[in-house]
């Protein structure tokens, strides 16, 4: 990783490198900005969008590498296109279905 490079490319590179990892899962994420208080913000893409465990790989992997990767970075702020009261409109499940 070239050092002198911006930090949003060097923090390209190194999610490029973790991207398999979602990929698998039929995720993506993009970087959108780092703002002044070191807050990196992200927009979580594919199937991350509402996965119920895209939290927990957000705090636990991604804020994780970005955090050991560059001190600059403070957090990280997770956006998605998807309008949260869509998933309590959902259509409840049938009684009884499926098992």
């Amino acid at each position: 990783m070239n050092a002198n490079a911006p930090l949003t490319v060097r923090i390209q590179q190194v999610l490029d490198d973790y991207r398999p990892t979602l990929y698998r899962d039929g995720g993506d994420i993009q970087l959108l900005k780092v703002d002044e208080k070191g807050v990196a913000h992200v927009k979580m893409l594919g199937a991350c969008i509402d996965c119920p465990i895209s939290l927990l790989t957000m705090k636990l992997g991604i804020q994780r590498l970005l955090k050991e990767n560059f001190a600059e970075i403070t957090g990280v702020n997770a956006i998605t296109d998807l309008d949260i009261s869509a998933l309590y409109n959902r259509p409840a499940p049938v009684a009884g279905g499926g098992y």
